[in-house]
């Protein structure tokens, strides 16, 4: 599935200040048993990449290890409702004139929903302005904290989008 986070919005104590951040990538899920009226979703392969001028190339990708919940989808009988869960790695190429590469772990994984009429969502496009269009908008339910050491990063928006990949 490809994901865009368009509008991210960052606070780190890499460089100060608010930074917004636009992110562009895939996931690939497994559908696993889960119980009577739902489904378990395991990430098996994630990456979302982002650019700016102060971090260079800032990519997200699966942890080392990953101990977050599986996601789950529940059918209602007229629509698909996932409850994704996504820890991540992020690594910053650079912080303003430090060299990098910073890495940090998710502290917090995302958690996030979506309720939408199919699975995989329906397929996405690209607006004009980088903005996605079409399958499914999530709501961030717990917004990703990643930390290493001395260092934070916050995300205080993060809209993920995921829509089928085209064919």
């Amino acid at each position: 599935m490809s994901v865009n986070v368009f509008g991210a919005v960052m606070t780190s104590g890499l460089e100060p200040g608010e930074q917004t951040l636009n992110f562009t990538g895939s996931r690939v899920a497994q559908v696993a048993n889960g119980g009577a009226d739902f489904a378990r979703l395991r990430t098996v392969d994630f990456r979302l990449e982002a650019s700016h001028p102060l971090f260079g190339k800032i990519t997200m990708t699966l942890p080392d290890i990953d101990d977050s919940p599986e996601s789950t989808l529940r059918h209602n009988g007229s629509a698909v409702t996932e409850t994704w869960y996504q820890a991540s790695k992020i690594t910053f190429e650079r912080a303003g004139d430090r060299s990098g590469p910073f890495v940090l772990v998710t502290e917090k994984p995302l958690q996030a929903t979506a309720t939408m009429e199919t699975w995989p969502p329906r397929p996405q496009s690209i607006n004009s302005d980088g903005s996605p269009t079409g399958g499914a908008l999530y709501s961030a339910v717990q917004l990703p904290t990643f930390t290493a050491d001395d260092l934070r990063v916050d995300f205080t928006a993060f809209p993920p989008n995921v829509g089928q990949l085209p064919s």
